[in-house]
C-alpha cells in the first residue's frame, strides 16, 4: 500500500497526492473491515483487491473533481461588475417569508425537498443548491415542485390573488 498513492497519481493526474494518500488509506480501511466481517473469500488476492478498490475509489474522486469544475465559473478583470445584483426584500416580504414561510418550511418532514426549499429561501441558485445536496438539476426542479405545491397548500389563506394558480374550466392546463 505504501507505492499505492504513486500509482494513483500517475494514472490520475488531475488528482493531487495528498488526495491519493487520502485514497488509498480509504480503501485499505474498508477492505480491511471487509476482512474482518468475513465478507472476504478465503482465495481472495488482498494486494489485487486493494489495489481495485483503490482505483474504484480513485475513479469517484475524479469524477467528482470534473462535476466541480464543470459547475465551477471562473472569472477574469471586471467580470464581477456583470453578475446580477442581489434581490433585496421589501420589509413586508422580509416579514412574511420570516413569520408565515420560513415555519411552514421547518413544519416540513426532514427531507430532500424540505432542504431545497431552505436553500432556496436564502437565494442560493439552482446550481449551488444541486451541488451541496449532491443531485441533478431536474431532481432539484422536481422536488422544488412537489416542495412548492406543500408550501401553497399550507399557506393558501395568505396567497394573494393574484398569484394564486386556479384551473381552467375549459381544461386547459394553468401554464
Amino acid at each position: 500500500m505504501a507505492m499505492e498513492p504513486a500509482r494513483l497519481r500517475k494514472e490520475f493526474r488531475t488528482l493531487l497526492y495528498a488526495t491519493c494518500c487520502d485514497v488509498a488509506k480509504a480503501a485499505y480501511l474498508r477492505v480491511g473491515n471487509a476482512a474482518a466481517e468475513g465478507k472476504l473469500k478465503a482465495d481472495t488476492d488482498v494486494e489485487a483487491y486493494l489495489h481495485t478498490a483503490a482505483r474504484n475509489l480513485a475513479i469517484d474522486k475524479h469524477r467528482q473533481q470534473k462535476r466541480m469544475r464543470r459547475h465551477t465559473v471562473q472569472m477574469g478583470g471586471d467580470a464581477l461588475d456583470v453578475l446580477p445584483v442581489q434581490r433585496t426584500l421589501s420589509a413586508e416580504d422580509r416579514e412574511v417569508l420570516e413569520q408565515l414561510v420560513i415555519p411552514q418550511i421547518r413544519g416540513m418532514r426532514d427531507s430532500q425537498r424540505r432542504r431545497v426549499v431552505e436553500l432556496q429561501s436564502r437565494w442560493l441558485s439552482d446550481r449551488e443548491i444541486a451541488l451541496l445536496l449532491g443531485i441533478p438539476v431536474a431532481r432539484l426542479h422536481n422536488l422544488r415542485n412537489k416542495a412548492v405545491t406543500h408550501l401553497r397548500g399550507k399557506l393558501a389563506g395568505h396567497i394573494r390573488d393574484e398569484h394564486r394558480k386556479t384551473k381552467k374550466d375549459d381544461g386547459e392546463k394553468d401554464r
